[in-house]
């Protein structure tokens, strides 16, 4: 089904509303101050049905410089523009500052309208033409078709329609798939039906009843009723002038430039990653940390532009750059947005969003500049490998990865599978996807840090497990870590065990110094079959001891030590016990044992731990038979 929109752009008094009152039959005006001053101060919102049954919405926009802004809310959205001219006088600067916006924001269909050409004659129609040809061939509009027309008369009306029509039968047919986009640039209530909103829908359909969420405000609603330029209906699809009666939320919660659609489809953010340009005939340049007025759909806000490859931006240069905003903004990748500047208040340029949430970046660094490069392709492929070389370890979703590429999931599995076909990108954990070469990376990062660390402790086995979560995964969940860990040691070159981290080739060697003050420490235990406290063994670092405990040469107990040999010994004791009595006790395994209490209590509390023994009462009764 096709939906189509018109907007129109032109100097103050130009004869807009005029204009599409001689075209629909209807006024614009709906401000007590529009109809008094005789020009459009907000935007108006009217329609006509053309002679192929489509239903024409049309956006009268303000021509006058103090209301630009209400402009810019209007032309989002838009599949053609009526860009008008008046006869008696030709193009003004409204005019040129509406062109350069227009073109900024990418429309490429538009039709030029001289208007008032009955207050003209035939030379001077003449010479208007002949200027606005002249101007427009350096536009987006040099092909445009121009139409001179009296909206007084109604000279020129039917030739225009005619050329609309030419446009429609033109127009693909709107594909509305996936969640419905609603950009609000009015909000208002009526009494006994409540508040009420309305936009231009860009994407998607909405249905009556359908559960709505409003961003940023992040407040849930439900659509009580639909009108589609005037009329009731039970769905709405994008393209089309939409008003929604809206549940659970009042006019004061919510406000122009906020967005409606449904829960977890959009992201806010107040930074992010764009290709900036200055317009050819701007007076003045854009510079690093220059402030300006930023608008995107229907919202604006304030933004500071950091240029990453230069100090400043010249009339007709582009580059990539970061906006920080000073609100949260709702946007999808590829919107276009504008920047005048704060003072005087002009348009200065505009863009194109590559990524919402992105990385701050450094300034004069490559990479930086390399990596929001990478983000400026219409390939699917392109984009998820740009997004995931930003991110690192920020491991993002296939949910995630939808929402930044402003593309339904479906759409993204197959170029997400031919990227892991190609040993591109994996998928670590149920859904989480990173790049090979960010997990190679990571995994050289934790084989550099485990031969450092093997070289300056050559005693200790390994890393401890929660300190390499910590250096090279911060911030991920344990779930998440646990599978990155799996899946760089699956290539055998690291090893994980008993929440140590170690190099596979580590082979933990003593020096003939170790080696003898081992033996002394054997030899010196040997002489009492008991506990030992670390401090009583004379000249063993902590480090020769953990060694020590790790090689089996030593078993701790109760924070103290006993020969790893005697421990066996002492094993084999307790089963033979267990073969004669049904139960032993301290003092049983005592006497056997010929060693002192403090030994034999912590011998069986370490038993019972093991589940080797059972404690009932002062009885210890064996909980399972020696495998």
């Amino acid at each position: 089904m096709k939906h189509f929109i018109i907007g129109t752009a032109g100097h103050i008094d130009h004869g807009k509303t005029s204009l599409i009152r001689a075209l629909t039959g209807r006024n614009t005006d709906r401000l007590s101050e529009e109809q008094q001053r005789g020009i459009t101060i907000d935007l108006g919102f009217t329609y006509y049905d053309d002679k192929s049954g489509v239903r024409v919405g049309i956006v009268d926009v303000p021509g006058h410089e103090k209301f630009v802004k209400n402009m810019l809310s209007g032309v989002h959205g838009m599949d053609i523009v009526l860009v008008i001219v008046a006869a008696d006088e030709g193009i003004m600067p409204q005019t040129i500052e509406h062109l350069n916006i227009l073109n900024l924001l990418g429309v490429d269909k538009g039709i030029i309208v001289i208007t008032k050409t009955d207050m003209v004659d035939k030379d001077w129609l003449g010479l208007v033409l002949d200027d606005v040809k002249e101007y427009i061939s350096h536009t987006f509009l040099k092909d445009a078709p121009i139409v001179p027309v009296s909206s007084k008369t109604g000279d020129g009306i039917d030739e225009l329609k005619s050329l609309i029509s030419k446009f429609i039968s033109e127009m693909p047919e709107n594909i509305n798939k996936g969640e419905g986009v609603l950009p609000i640039d009015r909000v208002f209530t009526l009494k006994g039906v409540g508040t009420v909103v309305t936009g231009t829908q860009t994407h998607g359909e909405f249905k009556i009843n359908q559960d709505v969420f409003i961003y940023p405000e992040m407040i849930e609603s439900k659509i009580r009723s639909i009108q589609v330029h005037g009329e009731d209906m039970n769905e709405s699809f994008s393209s089309q002038r939409v008003a929604m009666n809206l549940a659970n939320v009042k006019k004061e919660d919510i406000k122009r430039g906020s967005v409606i659609s449904v829960k977890d489809h959009l992201l806010v953010s107040n930074l992010i990653d764009v290709k900036l340009k200055c317009i050819p005939d701007s007076k003045y340049s854009i510079k690093n940390r220059s402030r300006v007025r930023f608008h995107i759909g229907s919202e604006e806000t304030l933004a500071r532009v950091i240029l990453l490859d230069r100090g400043e931006l010249n009339p007709g240069e582009e580059c990539y750059a970061q906006l920080l905003l000073q609100d949260e903004i709702v946007a999808m990748r590829k919107d276009k947005f504008i920047v005048r500047f704060f003072s005087p208040v002009i348009t200065i340029g505009g863009g194109e969003i590559l990524e919402l949430k992105p990385s701050k970046k450094k300034r004069f660094r490559e990479e930086s500049i390399e990596l929001i490069k990478n983000k400026d392709t219409d390939s699917i492929s392109e984009s998820i490998e740009a997004i995931l070389a930003d991110r690192g370890t920020d491991f993002v979703t296939k949910s995630d990865l939808s929402k930044l590429l402003s593309i339904p999931e479906e759409d993204i599995i197959s170029d997400i599978e031919n990227l892991e076909d190609e040993g591109t990108v994996e998928t670590i954990g149920d859904n989480y996807l990173v790049l090979s070469s960010d997990i190679k990376k990571i995994q050289n990062g934790v084989i550099e840090y485990l031969e450092e660390y093997h070289k300056k402790f050559p005693l200790r086995l390994g890393v401890s497990l929660e300190e390499i979560r910590q250096k090279f995964l911060r911030g991920l969940n344990q779930k998440i870590q646990d599978s990155f860990l799996n899946r760089i040691s699956a290539d055998k070159d690291i090893i994980i065990d008993d929440n140590l981290v170690l190099l596979s080739t580590f082979f933990r060697t003593y020096t003939d110094a170790e080696q003898k003050k081992i033996d002394e420490i054997v030899n010196y235990m040997k002489k009492e079959n008991r506990l030992y406290k670390k401090e009583e063994l004379i000249g063993a670092s902590p480090d020769l001891i953990n060694a020590m405990i790790k090689d089996k040469i030593l078993i701790e107990m109760s924070k103290e030590v006993l020969l790893y040999e005697y421990y066996l010994k002492c094993t084999d004791t307790v089963f033979k016990l267990f073969n004669e009595h049904e139960s032993i006790n301290v003092k049983i395994l005592r006497d056997e044992l010929e060693t002192n209490r403090k030994t034999a209590v912590a011998l069986l509390e370490y038993y019972d731990a093991k589940k080797i023994t059972r404690r009932q009462g002062d009885e210890r009764f064996l909980f399972k038979r020696r495998d």
